[in-house]
């Protein structure tokens, strides 16, 4: 548990709605926290588009009745590791939402149905699991474009899209989609080797 003094409290750094179901203004003395601790907080439903964008984030604990994550709500900030795995009504992880930080080690609930254009853009994600995601259906353009991959552990009949253009084909992220697709949607632990994608059974 992060300890008390990285706590972010309500009314120093940002203002809730009435009900406390979304945080509609955030100080500029929120800046430099490198912290944002909002598990407690289990009536939050809503992170806007744009609110923690531009900081200095690195730690990011967000509560288990988060419903939506706005587009862009936490791009540009140095998350290392985002854990949203007690997020169990988060279907969708939100356009950009998590474009351009430090991300390693990713992991959501297992109830996540969508990951959303450019989630995961310009991070620094090597190996991607998601195998336990049964209701993972669609990954939408870019998702992890721009990520040093190596492998990837995924599910069969997800649709992931991509883009077949040439600034585009040389990118990994790229390179496994159209892969995954041309290898019928197969089920599988993807591995690079010498720079192409090699499918292995689960």
């Amino acid at each position: 548990m992060i300890k008390s003094n990285y706590l972010i409290l309500s009314g120093l750094y940002f203002d809730f709605n009435d009900d406390l179901t979304d945080i509609i203004y955030v100080e500029k003395l929120f800046k430099n926290q490198t912290v944002l601790d909002l598990e407690r907080f289990n009536d939050l439903k809503i992170i806007k588009f744009n609110v923690f964008s531009e900081n200095q984030i690195k730690h990011l604990r967000l509560p288990k009745n988060i419903e939506i994550i706005g587009d862009w709500a936490f791009a540009n900030n140095k998350i290392e590791i985002l854990d949203l795995s007690n997020c169990i009504k988060l279907k969708n992880t939100g356009d950009t939402a998590f474009y351009k930080n430090q991300i390693k080690r990713l992991k959501l609930h297992t109830n996540i149905e969508l990951i959303d254009c450019n989630s995961f853009l310009k991070n620094q994600i090597e190996s991607l699991d998601l195998s336990n995601y049964t209701k993972l259906k669609h990954i939408v353009f870019n998702a992890f474009f721009k990520n040093p991959l190596n492998e990837i552990k995924i599910l069969g009949n997800i649709n992931i899209d991509y883009y077949d253009y040439s600034e585009y084909k040389e990118d990994l992220w790229t390179k496994f989609a159209k892969y995954y697709n041309e290898n019928n949607k197969k089920e599988g632990d993807y591995k690079l080797e010498n720079n192409k994608w090699q499918w292995y059974p689960l």
